[in-house]
């Protein structure tokens, strides 16, 4: 069973991944790093590599210290996405290969472009 699980927890994550790092306000982490963005945006802090991160995205939010973070992360619970915070600036996000799908995933991705938009607003 555990083989099994494994590998859905890969696809969900692997799904995810892909769809934060195509979205607009994905800001690559060799970017983020230089800490130069002044416009909201995320960089994914997890390894890119399948084998290497787990189960789970941890999203730092750009830039630093600006409280995007929390406002993007009440958005994101006000449309259903669970989610994990860690202050400052980080969301953990864990597709959960027993509940979750990739509408799940895609959905999640959607809210988090909605959030950071509305900031804009």
């Amino acid at each position: 069973m555990m083989p099994v699980l494994r590998e859905r927890s890969l696809l969900l994550t692997g799904h995810l991944d892909k769809l934060l790092r195509s979205s607009k306000y994905f800001v690559p982490p060799a970017e983020a790093a230089r800490n130069v963005r002044q416009e909201p945006g995320f960089t994914i802090l997890t390894p890119k590599d399948p084998e290497s991160r787990g189960a789970q995205l941890s999203l730092l939010f750009l830039p630093n210290g600006a409280g995007h973070m929390q406002k993007v992360f009440k958005y994101l619970v006000e449309h259903g996405v669970i989610g994990d915070e860690r202050n400052p600036d980080v969301i953990r996000l864990a597709p959960a290969p027993l509940y979750n799908t990739i509408t799940d995933c895609e959905a999640a991705a959607k809210f988090i472009d909605e959030g950071l938009a509305s900031l804009s607003q």
